[in-house]
């Protein structure tokens, strides 16, 4: 039985690789997608995002308040996106102008013309004279308007953000300056606190208030993250996500060569024999996997040799051979045993070439093939776990930046030995299942 075992396996093995089409297909494309995607982007991490430009029209005169106090909201908002010129007034809006470059604009139309013309990225205008006067009275709320260019994708949103923050902060403020004396006032008199006194305390409040809401209603703090920055390196990514990708379709097309078999009655002619089902299905199994095994060896080494081309000193896989051989041994085995149950599931060729591409793709999408899935939103983190590329890319990536080593990829293979285990199992209970061959 281990001989008919031994042969099945051998036959799918040989005629993989002597098709020179499908050898191109399944190494010489991933090599050459990697090296370009490496070439596109490059081995740094870094991002650098230039400084937005912003325009900024205060028409706000500001208020007096009792002791001859000046406050004009607007000159703060002003001044968190235009430096001063004064240290002190500046230090707390120093993160900002490192991600701003802001202009104070008397003629709002130019600035609107420069916007059109590309030169901005947003004008934000304090409209009013009395702009503070009507925000502290509540007579009639404040304006802040903002102009910004819908062509730019990540300055608009940087003043966005930076401008709704100060706003909710001067807001916070503004009412407790309005609420606090008052409540301060019936407190007192339920106290039976003198007049005077009370009085004397809710201008001291507001007075409080207001100076909190002039200093610095928002403050952005940079801190320096201690410990390694973790540079992503695109080759050492999309190296072993291609490979992955490529090796699914290769065990998709054997999930066809099983339908064409039936198609053909070899199948049946085999089945004819004193050879069960098991046993075929556990050749198909092993001349899949021996297929599988041939084509990452070769991309590993392929891509390995045009990273050293492109001028590469460090290795694109990692150094730690043991770790990588077994996530070699059981993304594999993931990947072939869903592609058997592929060809279970399928009743001709074309629904199994059909199923496995449709299957390849939708699992390179969720897993990370084709971009990384770190910012993925909460609600949908766990969907990419639920694919054999996920557990691969991120466990052949952490062992090529260093950051695991064997010990540190075990849930990697783990998740991947028990994929492989559970579409095997289920594979062989359809097939055995199946009244027709």
């Amino acid at each position: 039985m281990r001989q008919k075992i031994i042969a099945i396996a051998w036959k799918d093995i040989y005629a993989t690789f002597k098709d020179l089409n499908a050898v191109a297909y399944l190494v010489a494309l991933p090599v050459v997608l990697s090296a370009i995607v490496g070439l596109a982007f490059g081995t740094g991490g870094d991002v650098s995002i230039d400084t937005v430009p912003v325009a900024v029209v205060n028409q706000d005169q500001g208020v007096t308040l009792r002791g001859g106090h000046s406050f004009n909201l607007g000159q703060t908002l002003e001044r968190a996106f235009v430096p001063s010129g004064d240290p002190a007034q500046d230090e707390p809006f120093a993160a900002i102008h490192d991600l701003v470059d802001g202009t104070a604009y008397d003629d709002a139309e130019r600035a609107r013309d420069q916007i059109a013309d590309g030169d901005l990225a947003a004008l934000i205008t304090i409209a009013g004279a009395d702009f503070t006067a009507n925000a502290l009275s509540g007579d009639a709320p404040g304006t802040v308007a903002i102009l910004y260019d819908s062509g730019r994708s990540v300055g608009p949103s940087v003043v966005r953000s930076i401008v709704s923050a100060i706003t909710n902060s001067m807001n916070s403020v503004i009412l407790a300056q309005r609420l606090g004396p008052a409540a301060l006032a019936e407190i007192g008199a339920a106290a039976g606190a003198d007049e005077a006194a009370i009085a004397g305390a809710a201008a001291q409040l507001s007075a409080e208030a207001m100076s909190i809401a002039d200093a610095a209603p928002i403050r952005l703090e940079k801190v320096d993250l201690q410990g390694e920055t973790r540079s992503f390196d695109a080759m050492q990514y999309f190296a072993p996500s291609m490979a992955i990708l490529f090796m699914t379709f290769a065990m998709g097309a054997g999930a066809t060569t099983i339908r064409l078999e039936r198609e053909r009655w070899t199948l049946q002619r085999i089945l004819t024999t004193p050879t069960p089902r098991w046993a075929f299905m556990g050749g198909k199994l092993l001349g899949m996997y021996g297929t599988g095994l041939a084509q990452m060896v070769l991309l590993i080494v392929a891509t390995t040799l045009v990273a050293r081309l492109m001028g590469r000193q460090n290795s694109i896989w990692g150094t730690d051979a043991l770790a990588l051989v077994l996530l070699v041994l059981a993304v594999v085995f993931a990947a072939t045993s869903l592609g058997l149950l592929i060809a279970a599931l399928s009743r001709t060729a074309e629904q199994a070439t059909t199923y496995s591409s449709i299957v390849a793709l939708v699992l390179g999408m969720l897993g990370g093939t084709f971009i990384p899935i770190e910012n993925l939103p909460d609600a949908l983190s766990w969907l990419p776990k639920l694919t054999l590329n996920y557990w691969g890319i991120q466990g052949f990536y952490n062992v090529a930046t260093g950051e695991e080593s064997l010990s540190g990829v075990s849930a990697n293979l783990l998740a991947l030995a028990v994929m492989g285990v559970v579409l095997f199992a289920a594979s062989l209970w359809r097939f055995n299942r199946r009244q027709e061959l």
